[in-house]
């Protein structure tokens, strides 16, 4: 009996040697328009990460696993829209304020931007639940701000003349990550004294 006394808190000790954090940004939705066919149109949205992943970087902290999930919307009844995704550490758009832009007025930085939804198709009128695991959304923690660049075109209309512009709604998105906090001074401790 004070054999199982005594490895309760040992085991608990032991489990209190790291500690796991899970944290997730406020759900948003974002439109981004085509104004024109065959030609991409661009939406930058800035993204500020909750406090928990800000400023990590001399903390001893392990990224776990980074995540997105969101719904792609196409409400249009006759196109289907081409989008794909990019995430940049620069950036000039605010929460506020998405910037929009076209294949002649790109900024610079697009081209350093980390794919993070390859270019896919999104057929007439549909809902399409993504869950985004790509390895680039880890340099996302620490910072206080990253921008997300969404795609949208035009690459099929029906029969008749498409109406512009058009939009891909992107719904609910929201990043989660799970991150640990090892103590390593703790797991030292118990060893040394012979547990």
């Amino acid at each position: 009996m004070m054999m199982r006394a005594l490895l309760l808190p040992c085991v608990l000790l032991l489990s209190a040697c790291s500690a796991e954090i899970a944290i997730q940004t406020e759900p948003f939705d974002q439109v981004v328009p085509v104004t024109s066919l065959l030609e991409p149109v661009y939406a930058e949205v800035a993204l500020d990460l909750p406090e928990e992943s800000v400023n990590t970087q001399d903390l001893d902290i392990i990224v776990n696993e980074v995540s997105a999930t969101l719904v792609v919307v196409n409400p249009s009844p006759t196109l289907t829209l081409r989008t794909s995704a990019r995430l940049s550490l620069t950036g000039t758009a605010t929460p506020d304020n998405p910037r929009l832009y076209t294949n002649f007025n790109r900024p610079a930085y697009y081209d350093t931007a980390a794919e993070i939804l390859a270019e896919r198709t999104f057929q007439p009128d549909s809902r399409t639940p993504l869950r985004i695991d790509a390895p680039a959304l880890k340099n996302a923690i620490g910072r206080r701000r990253v921008w997300v660049i969404v795609s949208n075109t035009v690459v099929r209309s029906g029969l008749t003349l498409p109406q512009l512009p058009a939009q891909i709604r992107l719904e609910d998105i929201v990043f989660q990550a799970l991150l640990t906090k090892p103590f390593p001074g703790l797991g030292g401790a118990l060893e040394a004294g012979g547990l």
